[in-house]
């Protein structure tokens, strides 16, 4: 364990997202990292092989991060008793939301995303996987509780779909006011959850 209560991968996991997103992936080299994390480069490379292996461990470690607290913000809402469509906000805000904020402070941005999607989509895919089961989870589950009432010609795997197409078509849009981003989530749920129910 280190001193911040952590492992030591996750330590260097941490550094080296930070190390990423300050000079972005080309120019960011391995002792760059081992410089920041304060540990030998033999130490690095205890963990990881070589910088395209240790990127994608931080790519897979932040999108595992948003599935996972976008299950834990469905549990508090349900938990605080919100609707339905409060409760997706607060899953995809915690999904996309969070990943978009955080994009939003490197200036490198653009080409984190390029790597990511040239080096580890199939991480991205993974856990775009992950996130869409634990949506059509909780549509199932609203539908059952009689609570939604699907059309005919939806059905759940539609409707988890549009949300995620939605939240994308918003961080692509890259708005200003990303502290407001649930509102203008919850806005466009509402459009697409009225207009699919029965």
């Amino acid at each position: 364990m280190t001193s911040y209560g952590m492992n030591a991968r996750d330590h260097l996991l941490l550094t080296a997202q930070k190390v990423f997103n300050d000079f972005g992936y080309r120019r960011a080299s391995m002792g760059d990292v081992s410089k920041a994390a304060g540990v030998s480069r033999q130490g690095l490379y205890h963990h990881f092989r070589n910088k395209p292996e240790l990127f994608t461990a931080v790519i897979e470690k932040a999108h595992t991060n948003t599935v996972d607290k976008s299950a834990q913000a469905r549990d508090a809402a349900r938990a605080r008793g919100d609707d339905f469509e409060s409760i997706v906000a607060a899953m995809i805000d915690e999904r996309f939301g969070q990943m978009l904020r955080d994009l939003q402070k490197t200036p490198h941005r653009g080409e984190i995303f390029e790597e990511t999607m040239r080096r580890c989509p199939h991480v991205v895919l993974e856990q775009t996987r992950r996130f869409h089961n634990l949506m059509t989870e909780l549509i199932h589950a609203e539908v059952a509780a009689g609570r939604m009432k699907l059309l005919p010609e939806i059905s759940a795997d539609e409707l988890a779909i549009a949300f995620a197409t939605m939240a994308r078509g918003l961080s692509l849009l890259q708005p200003d006011d990303l502290a407001h981003l649930r509102e203008r989530y919850l806005l466009h749920i509402r459009l697409l959850t009225r207009g699919a129910r029965a």
